[in-house]
C-alpha cells in the first residue's frame, strides 16, 4: 500500500508493522520465563553420577552473636570474638595446587593439608562431595586477608577477562562465622562465669543459668544450588537475620573480688584445704560483690579435672556451720529469754548431756574450761555449752523456728543458679533429744551453703532485715543500652533491730578480746564469728582429723558496708577458723575497706587512728 498524502501509514502498513513489535516483545517477555523454566528443570532433574536425584537446597547458619557478661564497673568477664571456618566447593576448584598455596600464604597452615581436602571430590559412598572445611578457628584479621587477596588488586587495571577468570578461581571458596566465646580475665571468677560448649551453649555457672538471654536466636539462610554445588544468583528462598543475645551486668566487683581469689589462694598455699571459698556481700542491698573460690582454673585452657574444679561451691555445697551458727542461737535467746544478759552458765569444758559427755573446744586447751559465762561471753569464747543452756531454755521448737527465719534449708533467691539450699532435720523438734538440740545449738546436725552463711551474718550487719540477693544489676540489649534494672529488694525482717544491735556487740568481742584477733582490721571495728566444725562421718559419727574452718564478720561494725565468710574445707595444716580463715579475711576486708574509699572519698568509712593497732587474740577457736 502506498503512503498518503498525508505522510501518514496506511492500515496495511500499520498491521504489519504492530505485529512485528508484538513478536519482539513476546521473545523478550518469554526469555526470563525460559530460563526460569531451564533452572528449574536443571534443579528438578538433574541426576548424580550414581542416578539419584540430587538435593540443591542448602541451609546455612547465620550464628548469633552470645551476649556478655560484665562486671559491675563495666570489665567484660566473657566476650565472644568471631572466629571462621573457610569452606570450599572442592569440585569447583579449577586450580588446587595454587589454592592451596595461596590459602597457605595467607591464613597460614599446612599447605599439603589444603590440597589433599581439595582432592576430595567424591564422598565415601561415591556420590559427589561438594563441600570441605579448609581451615577452622581463623580469626577476622586473617580472613580480611584473605578476602583482600580475593578482590581485584589495588593500582592494578583488570581486563574483563582477567575480572571474570579471578572470579572463578575464588567462586569455591567461602566462610562460616563461627563465633568463639573467649573470657579476658583468665581464671578470674571461673566458677561463677561458667563455661559453655563448641556449639556455643552455657554448660555451668552464669553462661548456664543465663543462656536464653545471652544466647540470642541464630539466623538462617536457604538457598538453591545449580547441579555443581554452585549458589544460584536469585535463588535465596529464605534470609532470616540473626537476633544477637543480650548482655548481663552483674554486681561484681573486679577489685574485690581479685583480691579475695588472692588472699584464697595465700590460704591454700599454706594450709593445703581440699578447698577454700570467699564471698562477699553488701548487707545494705543484698548485692553479691564476690565469689571466690580455690583452686581456680582458666576459662580459656581448662584443664582435664575441670568438672571437678566447675562447682561454684560459694552457693552450691553444704556444710556443717560450726560455730557460726551460734549468732542464731544468741539472736534467738535475745528474743525469747527476758534475763539473757544477766543469766549465766558454768562451763567446764565438759558436761553430760543426755547419754552423751559433750564437749567444748576449750577442752582441749591447757584452760580446760570456760568457767561462767553470760550470752555475750558465750559468743566472745565460743562456748558450746553456754548455748546449750541457752537453747534448753528456749526448747527446740524456738530454735528451729529462728533457723528457719535465718534462711536455713530455703532456696537463696538465684534461680538461674545451681545452688544448694540447705538440711534441716525434718523431725519433729519436741521429738529431739538432749544431745540434739545441744549439737543443734552449736551448729551440728544442719547443712548450709557458704552464701547462707554471710546472708546470716548480713542479717546482723542490716539491723535484722534479710535482702533478697542481687547479683544481676541490668541487662543490655545488643547495642549496649540498658533495657532492665534490677534494684535491691528486702526480704523479710528476721529480728528486731534492738536484738541486731545486741548481737552485733557480742561480735566486736569475738574479734576485740576473744577468739579472732587475728582477723582485726586497722582502722575499723569487726564484728566476726569463728567456726571450727568436725566433718561428718556417716559411720562413726563426727572425724576427730578432719574440720571445715570458717570465719564470718562485718564491718564497720556500727555502719555495715561488707559482710565477707571465708571457708577451708578440711585443711591438712591448722585446727581453728581464726588461725586459718582469719587472715584471708583481714586481708580482702582491708583491701575492700581501701577499695571503697578510693571510689567514694570523704563519703566512705574513714579509718579511726584509735584502732590502727588491733589487740593480739588472747585465745582461738
Amino acid at each position: 500500500m502506498k503512503p498518503s498524502l498525508s505522510g501518514i501509514p496506511g492500515e496495511s502498513q500499520l498491521l504489519s508493522s504492530g505485529r512485528k513489535r508484538i513478536r519482539a516483545l513476546s521473545v523478550l517477555l518469554l526469555l526470563p520465563t525460559t530460563m526460569l523454566v531451564g533452572k528449574m528443570i536443571l534443579l528438578q532433574v538433574a541426576k548424580a553420577s550414581t542416578g539419584q536425584v540430587l538435593n540443591f537446597e542448602k541451609r546455612s547458619v547465620l550464628p548469633a552473636s552470645r551476649g556478655q557478661l560484665i562486671a559491675a564497673d563495666g570489665t567484660s568477664m566473657a566476650v565472644t570474638l568471631d572466629e571462621y571456618t573457610v569452606c570450599a566447593n572442592p569440585r569447583g576448584v579449577t586450580d588446587k595446587t595454587k589454592m592451596a598455596q595461596l590459602i597457605a600464604e595467607t591464613i597460614g597452615g599446612d599447605e599439603q593439608k589444603y590440597f589433599s581436602l581439595l582432592q576430595k571430590t567424591t564422598q565415601a559412598n561415591g556420590s559427589p562431595n561438594y563441600y570441605v572445611r579448609l581451615a577452622q578457628h581463623v580469626d577476622k584479621d586473617r580472613v580480611d586477608r584473605l578476602k583482600a587477596m580475593m578482590g581485584p588488586r589495588k593500582g592494578v587495571n583488570e581486563t574483563d577477562k582477567q575480572k571474570l577468570m579471578r572470579k572463578k578461581f575464588w567462586s569455591a571458596l567461602s566462610f562460616e562465622l563461627t563465633p568463639k566465646r573467649q573470657y579476658p580475665l583468665g581464671n578470674f571468677a571461673s566458677q561463677l562465669i561458667g563455661m559453655t560448649n563448641p556449639s556455643g551453649k552455657g554448660i555451668t555457672g552464669m553462661e548456664q543459668g543465663f543462656n536464653k538471654i545471652l544466647a540470642g536466636t541464630d539466623g538462617e539462610i536457604v538457598s538453591q544450588l545449580d547441579a555443581q554445588g554452585r549458589p544460584l544468583p536469585g535463588f535465596v528462598e529464605k534470609w532470616q537475620e540473626p537476633v544477637n543475645g543480650k548482655s548481663i551486668v552483674t554486681t561484681i566487683d573486679p577489685v574485690i573480688q581479685a583480691d579475695a581469689e588472692e588472699a584464697l589462694n595465700k590460704l591454700v598455699k599454706e594450709h593445703k584445704p581440699k578447698f577454700a571459698v570467699a564471698v562477699v556481700v553488701r548487707p545494705k542491698t543484698g548485692e553479691i560483690v564476690a565469689l571466690a573460690n580455690a583452686p581456680s582454673f582458666n576459662l580459656n585452657h581448662r584443664p582435664s579435672n575441670v568438672i571437678d574444679l566447675a562447682t561454684d561451691r560459694c552457693i552450691n555445697f553444704g556444710y556443717e556451720p560450726g560455730s557460726t551458727f551460734k549468732i542464731i542461737t544468741a539472736s534467738a535467746a535475745v528474743e525469747n529469754v527476758p534475763d539473757w544478759s544477766t543469766r549465766t552458765f558454768f562451763c567446764a569444758g565438759e558436761q553430760m548431756i543426755g547419754h552423751h559427755m559433750i564437749h567444748c573446744w576449750v577442752w582441749d586447751t591447757s584452760k580446760h574450761e570456760h568457767g561462767t559465762e553470760t550470752l555475750s561471753d558465750g559468743i566472745r569464747d565460743s562456748c558450746n555449752l553456754t548455748m546449750y543452756g541457752f537453747a534448753k531454755l528456749m526448747g527446740a521448737p524456738t530454735m528451729l523456728e529462728y533457723a528457719k527465719k535465718f534462711g536455713v534449708a530455703s532456696p537463696v533467691g538465684l534461680p538461674n543458679l545451681q545452688t544448694y539450699p540447705g538440711y534441716l532435720t525434718p523431725s519433729n523438734p519436741a521429738d529431739w533429744s538432749p544431745e540434739q538440740l545441744a549439737n543443734f545449738s552449736f551448729g551440728q546436725g544442719m547443712l548450709l551453703s557458704p552464701y547462707q552463711v554471710v546472708r546470716i551474718a548480713s542479717v546482723i550487719a542490716n539491723g535484722g532485715v534479710m535482702m533478697k540477693p542481687l547479683l544481676v544489676k541490668g541487662v543490655l540489649n545488643s547495642s549496649g543500652q540498658m533495657i532492665e534494672r534490677f534494684k535491691p529488694e528486702v526480704e523479710s525482717r528476721v529480728i528486731a533491730p534492738s536484738t541486731a544491735k545486741a548481737v552485733t556487740a557480742m561480735m566486736e568481742r569475738v574479734v576485740s578480746e576473744g577468739t579472732a584477733g587475728i582477723a582485726a582490721v586497722p582502722g575499723y571495728k569487726v564484728a566476726g564469728k569463728t567456726g571450727s566444725a568436725q566433718v561428718a562421718d556417716g559411720v562413726h559419727g563426727y572425724s576427730s582429723g578432719k574440720m571445715d574452718l570458717s570465719f564470718v564478720g562485718f564491718l564497720p561494725a556500727e555502719k555495715p558496708e561488707y559482710a565477707i565468710l571465708v571457708l577451708a574445707v578440711e585443711p591438712q595444716n591448722g585446727r581453728f577458723g581464726s588461725t586459718v580463715c582469719g587472715p584471708a579475711f583481714r586481708e580482702i576486708a582491708e583491701k575492700a575497706m581501701v577499695h571503697l574509699r578510693l571510689q567514694k572519698g570523704s563519703s566512705a568509712p574513714a579509718p579511726d587512728m584509735s584502732l590502727m593497732h588491733p589487740k593480739k587474740p588472747t585465745s582461738e577457736e
